[in-house]
């Protein structure tokens, strides 16, 4: 039957497919014109047929590339003439993937097995055992010649491209992705023994919010580099700078991967450092096929199926792909980088705080039309963040699921379907490809892991599994998915999907199937909502019901599979009219970081408005708005009154309150350094209305430590060696004992203030006098300031200032001297001693026209000539000597001009300075 099958294929094929002479999988035949003799027959074929049929109707063959639905090169073992009907010889064309603007004499070369001798005599230049891969160098023409016609070379690419980073400014909001809410009611789920592992330049081990949780793999790049460090702290910053500073997991410990030419680690260094989390925050050049680099990292993650690898969508949603299926399209596909066609992976692009797309920001479809990105998180700046923000989110997963499992690793594919399930419908409307699946909700996700709404399960080829589903009545909103770690496709396949399962829920009246979008590659078609159909492309699949039954029976086919595949399913609803707040949480401030308007969140069924108000003693309440548009999910505060208070919200639904707990609403105070003498420091602090006290906080090995506490605005330190460090912060507290926001943790010996004094300095304001500026870190201490001029004989007094009460003390002399002046000041504190201090010197004229000196001068010393008649011109001046000999002749630059003496004997000279036929002159001596 099956030969019957092939035969009534064959005519079809030869009939209609044969015909079309546009078909790109004709240029692999044997005999076309140009080719005809050109490579050696390899025992490699072309045949027709539907992928899975092939492989079901004849074992003996295996699929090397799926060039489209029908047409497949395949290999065969025996004799093939006497097997197999249809097969027609093909060139060695089909292992090429050679691109215009890719290297010139670097490949990638995917073999049948990781035998380095395969590729003598090449240079390799790195392997990759893990993928049978290697990247060698060498002439395209040699490469062809002496690589392309052996039977063990499965591919060979030049797309050997630099990788480069994707956002360069940090972008630190947690609110957004809910991940506020789990660190307040989790406080322990901080990535406690988790390693994530970076890949791209090193991060700064040194950064303060990254002390001490560095682990070496011997894998670094020697770069050190801002970008990788600011990921790093988007992942598991401290928060010891600031509250900016303090990332998703604070706990977790990370790792750092050189990403040279973007391509996975070895599986062994996953397994041996028990990393199950990789961020990729970077880009390459946007290819549109199934390429080494994305069939290496699906390869990568079917070989650890517990081994997760995030990417940034890519910061190029402006541009428009040059290559593939999507070519010329605007607006879609520009994903950055073939890595990022993988399927096996999670690619993660942004959205602001409300759920607006940027407009730069990277969208999909993959090159064969799935659904990519499939998430989005929270950022303004570009999806780097983003990338980093959901690969924190994932490490919080792994740690609450080995506390749930007795300290079991969890699989990639339930990690990507909480993630998936959890996240928030915004941009269009349902799945798209733009958002993919929504917005990550880092408490939605923990909780269907908490709750245990998941199930794993194995199925075979033509098999169906069915799980039986039980909701309450008041159950709503019900999302299902289903996604499954799939086998790595063959290079150049046009469609990356090896396993195919079909999700179904089955209901008392009908069957409802997954959300599926339109791929067709145009703007109008890539852009229509989903609709409900069978997915044939993509390893994830969703379900969603608005009001669904009591009861279901989830149904899972293995439509066609080469092979037994493990699945998860995990599921979530919502319950009629519920409300949650979400933003503040008792851990929270308002705004955020102090400075900005922040935005009150919430979780809800209602579809009504709802009236939002909040009070400081729970007996008064303020109203900030009486129609709140519930659906909305959100409502910005943006002038909150900085109370430096605790505060409580309330939002009232239909006579009913829902109230948040009390948080703070408060700004950060603004610190500085009094003094920073040799032995003692003071710090101070603006006063934070409403503290009853001030804790003062050190930085210690990992995080800050608190070192003393009081209720002044300032601390003095008798003795420096008791501080274990450099870096201080102050946090104000309230009679609750609850905390405002810190100050930003700052070193006090780079504050500009050394023993008392910040600057001193001399301004001369003409035909005023010239100001003595004194800036002081402190007055605290200071008895008297006496200000002083040089004259012939000595300083002498020209001010005495008592009762000091700004650190900013200025004083003019308005007699100084005509020409050459000099200030000091003498500070003398109440226990007696002095501190002697020089503002400089500078020159000034009122009653002259100009001054030259010193005079009399020294041999070989310059002279120096300040005007004041001539400031807006250029005057000439000359030097005669004693007898009248014209002996030095230059034009004066600006109000102060050196005059050089070089060659000058000893003796008198006479200056004269002509302009606008003014003329002024003198003598010099010089000895």
């Amino acid at each position: 039957m099956r030969g019957i099958l092939f035969g009534v294929l064959l005519i079809i094929w030869w009939s209609t497919a044969w015909s079309q002479e546009t078909d790109n999988w004709k240029q692999f035949l044997r005999g076309n014109e140009g080719e005809q003799g050109h490579f050696k027959v390899t025992g490699d074929y072309m045949l027709e047929g539907s992928r899975f049929d092939v492989l079901e109707a004849y074992p003996t063959i295996k699929i090397l590339r799926s060039i489209d639905d029908t047409h497949h090169i395949v290999r065969t073992y025996g004799d093939p003439a006497k097997e197999i009907d249809g097969l027609r010889s093909v060139n060695n064309d089909w292992k090429l993937f050679i691109k215009q603007n890719a290297s010139k004499d670097q490949f990638y070369v995917l073999t049948t097995h990781a035998d380095k001798s395969l590729l003598n005599p090449f240079k390799i230049i790195r392997s990759y055992p893990s993928s049978n891969t290697f990247l060698i160098q060498g002439s395209l023409k040699d490469i062809k010649t002496e690589l392309l016609p052996r039977r063990e070379i499965i591919s060979i690419s030049n797309d050997v491209f630099m990788p480069s980073v994707e956002a360069r400014v940090i972008d630190m909001n947690l609110n957004p992705n809910r991940v506020n809410k789990v660190q307040h009611y989790f406080p322990s789920l901080t990535g406690e023994a988790e390693i994530i592992s970076i890949q791209e330049n090193r991060f700064d081990v040194d950064d303060i919010d990254l002390l001490n949780r560095s682990v070496l793999t011997g894998l670094e790049s020697s770069i050190v580099d801002n970008h990788a460090t600011e990921m790093a702290t988007i992942i598991a910053g401290k928060g010891n700078s600031f509250i900016t500073g303090k990332g998703v997991a604070p706990n977790a410990s990370i790792s750092s991967s050189d990403f040279f030419d973007a391509m996975p680690d070895d599986d062994q260094s996953y397994l041996d450092l028990n990393i199950n989390v990789q961020n990729h925050s970077y880009g390459i050049v946007k290819t549109s096929e199934y390429g080494i680099q994305a069939r290496a990292f699906d390869q990568s993650a079917f070989s650890n199926k517990n081994l997760l690898h995030v990417f940034s969508s890519g910061n190029d949603g402006l541009a428009v792909s040059t290559d593939g299926r999507y070519a010329e399209i605007e607006g879609f596909a520009n994903l950055t980088g073939n890595i990022k066609m993988s399927k096996n992976t999670l690619v993660v692009g942004s959205v602001d705080t409300v759920g607006n797309i940027p407009a730069f920001i990277s969208r999909g479809p993959a090159y064969d039309g799935r659904v990519k990105p499939e998430l989005v998180a929270y950022s303004v700046v570009g999806s780097s963040n983003s990338a980093a923000l959901v690969s924190g989110v994932s490490s919080l997963l792994h740690q609450q699921y080995r506390i749930s499992y007795a300290g079991a690793d969890m699989p990639s594919a339930l990690a990507k379907a909480l993630l998936i399930n959890g996240a928030e419908d915004v941009g269009p409307k349902g799945l798209d490809f733009l958002t993919g699946y929504g917005n990550v909700n880092a408490w939605e996700s923990l909780d269907i892991l908490l709750d245990g709404n998941f199930l794993v399960d194995t199925i075979s080829s033509g098999e169906t599994k069915t799980h039986a589903l039980s909701l309450p009545p008041n159950a709503r909103n019900l999302k299902i998915t289903v996604c499954w770690t799939d086998p790595p496709a063959n290079v150049g396949d046009f469609t990356a999907l090896v396993n195919n399962l079909d999700l179904r829920l089955v209901g008392s009246t009908n069957t409802l199937l997954p959300w599926v979008l339109d791929s067709s590659p145009s703007v109008q078609e890539l852009s229509k909502e989903a609709i409900r159909g069978i997915d044939n492309l993509n390893n994830v699949e969703q379900i969603t019901v608005d009001d669904p039954e009591i009861s279901y029976t989830i149904q899972v086919e293995g439509t066609n599979l080469i092979s037994d595949q493990e699945y998860y399913i995990v599921w979530h609803y919502e319950v009629e009219d519920s409300f949650e707040w979400d933003y503040p949480t008792g851990s929270d401030n308002m705004p955020y970081n102090g400075e900005t308007g922040s935005y009150f969140r919430w979780s809800t069924t209602f579809d009504s408005n709802g009236e939002l108000a909040y009070t400081l003693d729970e007996v008064d309440w303020t109203v900030l708005n009486a129609n709140v548009n519930l659906s909305d999910g959100y409502w910005r505060w943006h002038n909150p009154p900085m109370l430096n208070n605790q505060v409580k919200a309330r939002m009232t639904i239909d006579g009913v309150p829902y109230e948040t707990d009390f948080f703070t609403v408060s700004e950060p105070l603004s610190p500085s350094v009094g003094f920073n003498c040799a032995d003692s420091l003071m710090i101070k602090w603006n006063e934070s209305t409403n503290a009853t006290n001030y804790d003062i906080y050190v930085l210690g090995e990992e995080e800050l430590e608190e070192y003393a506490t009081t209720s002044d605005t300032f601390l003095i330190v008798a003795n420096k060696s008791l501080l274990s460090g450099q870096q201080l912060s102050i946090q104000p507290e309230l009679s609750s004992g609850s905390q405002l926001l810190p100050t930003q943790t700052f070193d006090y010996t780079r504050q500009g203030i050394e023993c008392y004094v910040a600057s001193f300095f001399q301004t001369v304001a003409l035909d005023t006098g010239i100001y003595l500026n004194l800036s002081l870190g402190t007055s605290y201490g200071i008895e008297e300031i006496v200000f002083q001029r040089s004259e012939f004989d000595g300083f002498v007094q020209v001010a005495s200032i008592t009762n000091i009460v700004s650190d900013q003390v200025d004083f003019l002399d308005s007699s100084p001297n005509q020409g050459y002046n000099e200030h000091r000041a003498i500070i003398t504190f109440i226990n007696g001693q002095e501190l002697v201090l020089s503002a400089g010197s500078s020159y000034y004229l009122t009653d002259i026209p100009l001054r030259i000196f010193p005079n009399p001068a020294s041999y070989g010393e310059p002279l120096i000539i300040i005007t004041k008649e001539f400031e807006d011109r250029t005057p000439l001046l000359e030097l005669m000597s004693a007898k009248g000999d014209l002996v030095h002749k230059q034009t004066v630059e600006g109000s102060q001009d050196d005059i050089p003496t070089g060659g000058l004997q000893p003796g008198i000279y006479y200056y004269r300075l002509t302009a606008d036929n003014q003329t002024y002159s003198g003598r010099i001596l010089i000895r």
